[in-house]
């Protein structure tokens, strides 16, 4: 029994309705997680910034995602693509994507927005951003184009500081797999034999199974990883 009256749904609420169902009754969805430690790219963004051209949108966290995600399904390819057909038929394949185009999932008041950057592999971080910017406000505005919303292979879900610790994404199809991003927080950790406080997040990787296995999504996690904690980023 409820108490007061039925609220119709928005458009937007039953797409994302419609869409989640349609995860979770047809797509084989399993998780894998790990941690990242963030004290690098916190070294190295003060640096990053100073650099950009004038009038570049800010270097956020989730520039440096969606170039870590994109370096890392052009080495896993398998995972860069698509289920397609009936997987009792001999027509089932996968599909490769032709490049690493990630949607940014982006929650607003109504439901859920993702705006899709292509071919993120040939983009510096200031590209990345520029386009991310843009990308986020013409959804807030309705007016994103069809191929700003089309196309991904791939997800990333960050809720930011005030997100959960860590959480678990749903598959947006045809999309293959969904990164979600725990808050930053700092915790204590054994680093060298001593007891230290390092900023770290959580990050689940959810994946279709239909497309990958436990061991190639674990390794294409530990990449991303590698790449986040690393030194090597592609600016311009």
């Amino acid at each position: 029994m409820t108490d007061g009256a039925a609220q119709s749904l928005s458009p937007m609420r039953r797409a994302v309705a419609r869409s989640m169902s349609l995860s979770q009754a047809t797509v084989p969805q399993f998780t894998v997680s790990r941690v990242v430690e963030w004290t690098v790219l916190q070294d190295l963004r003060p640096g990053f910034s100073v650099r950009l051209p004038a009038g570049s949108p800010k270097l956020t966290v989730n520039d440096f995602l969606l170039q870590a995600v994109a370096r890392a399904l052009i080495e896993f390819p398998a995972l860069n693509a698509t289920f397609s057909g009936n997987p009792d038929s001999a027509d089932a394949c996968l599909v490769p994507a032709s490049g690493a185009h990630i949607g940014l999932v982006v929650a607003v008041d109504q439901g859920l927005l993702v705006p899709v950057i292509h071919d993120v592999e040939a983009l510096g971080l200031a590209e990345i951003a520029r386009r991310r910017q843009e990308g986020v406000e013409r959804g807030l505005r309705g007016r994103l184009k069809r191929e700003e919303a089309d196309g991904a292979t791939f997800s990333i879900s960050n809720l930011g500081a005030d997100g959960p610790d860590r959480f678990t994404a749903i598959i947006n199809p045809p999309q293959s797999a969904i990164l979600a991003v725990g808050r930053q927080r700092d915790c204590v950790v054994a680093r060298e034999g001593a007891v230290v406080v390092r900023p770290l997040s959580d990050l689940t990787l959810t994946v279709d199974h239909r497309v990958a296995d436990g061991r190639l999504a674990s390794q294409f996690l530990a990449k991303v990883i590698e790449i986040l904690e690393g030194r090597d980023w592609r600016l311009e």
